[in-house]
Parts: structure tokens; sequence; C-alpha cells
């Protein structure tokens, strides 16, 4: 199984596809603003209350303690991210219709749907 996805899991205790979607929205995120340094935060603002936000806590570091990880619930599963340094964000919105999650071998991945 993937590492990242490894790291996820143990944190959150189970894998699920709640978690998947969680991993690729931060993987996209950061590949988008850009990595951050350790004196430069990432903001993360979350509409849903689902198992994705304990990935985006773990791989972006974001945190409700750090106010840095903020949840509206606004029952969607939309994620923002910025940074305030330079203002680069980013809004994710999944989409049921889009992809669905499956899992070969163990490994989770995102497919289009026929």
């Amino acid at each position: 199984m993937d590492e990242t996805i490894q790291k996820v899991k143990a944190f959150h205790g189970h894998l699920c596809p709640g978690l998947t979607i969680g991993v690729r929205v931060a993987e996209i995120a950061l590949r988008e603003i850009g990595p951050h340094a350790a004196d430069e935060e990432v903001v993360a603002i979350v509409e849903t209350d689902m198992c994705a936000v304990d990935a985006i806590h773990v791989l972006t570091g974001c945190t409700f303690g750090k106010c840095n990880l903020i949840h509206r619930d606004y029952g969607k599963n939309a994620f923002t991210f910025f940074r305030h340094s330079d203002g680069r964000a980013l809004r994710i919105i999944t989409r049921p219709t889009a992809c669905r999650l499956t899992a070969k071998n163990g490994k989770p991945s995102l497919q289009k749907s026929a």
C-alpha cells in the first residue's frame, strides 16, 4: 500500500472512500499552491465533516489547534486552501458523478466513471 495512504490510515484508524478523497484533495492542493515553508502555513477551509478532513490534516499540517484548519459545515465536499504570504488559493469541489472510488490490491485509486 502507498506510503501516503498508510500514514493517513494510521492516523484515521481505517481506510475508507472519504479518506482517499482527502488524500487526493490534499495532494492536488499542495501541488497547485506549492509546498509551504516552516514559517509559512497553508490554511484549509473544509465544508464537510467527512473522513477526508483527517487526510487533509495529516498531509497539509493544518490543524484546528493552529487555527489553520477551519470547518464550515455546509454539507458540501468542498475544500479551499490558501497561503497568506502570496495570496495563492485553490478551491476543490468533488463531484460524485465525475469519479468513483475503487480499491485494487488494497490500494485506493480514483477512476473516471462511465
